[in-house]
């Protein structure tokens, strides 16, 4: 269990609400968004959860028969949704004083700039971390760290590759590393589990990473 002396480094930060993030792609370029899905994590409690289906951007916008099979999103399903410059406002709210999650952190973030990118948007400020990163420090037994299989870990049915479903998924796996951890704050299970966050903001993103472990004294 955690230390009840171990403080974070930034506690500043430590107040953030939790905002986990997903989004399904129709193709191999980040930016065909064709689905957004955010869960906010509070006191404990998944609250604010939303799924919204897009029609992603016209320079990227054909379906690939192998994303499709993913997640079953089909070019007919978004022919009367919004692009995603008609989307961002309604979300911009949750990125607010809050921390983002996502599991497998890079893609997901990988895919908001560059769908912010081609509607040439203005990026917010936020840290943001991946639950996959931090699952791997603290579960290595498991055999795989991939959100189901997590998710069969800590007792939490969803639907996978469904965007809305994904979010909360992975707000609910903080929660529980949370609790696994003894950790009152999500700052300060990333220094228990020794992972470093992200930022993204208009002037410069850097990725979430992995402290390496200090080789143990012969």
């Amino acid at each position: 269990m955690l230390r009840s002396s171990f403080e974070p480094i930034h506690p500043e930060l430590s107040t953030h609400m939790i905002l986990a993030l997903d989004f399904e792609t129709a193709n191999a370029d980040p930016g065909s968004i064709c689905s957004v899905g955010v869960a906010s994590l509070e006191s404990g409690r998944i609250t604010r959860r939303r799924e919204i289906l897009i029609r992603p951007h016209e320079c990227c916008g054909w379906f690939h028969p192998f994303n499709v099979s993913i997640h079953g999103i089909r070019p007919e399903m978004v022919r009367n949704a919004p692009e995603w410059d008609a989307v961002w406002p309604l979300l911009a709210d949750h990125f607010r004083d809050s921390v983002v999650v996502a599991h497998n952190a890079a893609f997901d973030i990988g895919a908001f700039r560059r769908v912010m990118e081609l509607y040439e948007l203005e990026l917010p400020e936020f840290p943001y971390f991946c639950s996959c990163k931090l699952a791997r420090r603290l579960w290595p037994e498991l055999e795989n760290h991939r959100l189901n299989t997590l998710c069969r870990h800590v007792g939490f049915e969803f639907q996978h590759h469904q965007a809305g479903e994904d979010a909360a998924a992975a707000a609910f796996l903080v929660h529980k590393m949370l609790e696994f951890t003894g950790a009152d704050d999500w700052q300060t299970l990333l220094e228990y589990a020794g992972v470093t966050p992200g930022r993204v903001s208009p002037l410069e993103c850097t990725p979430c990473r992995v402290v390496p472990k200090k080789r143990r004294a012969r």
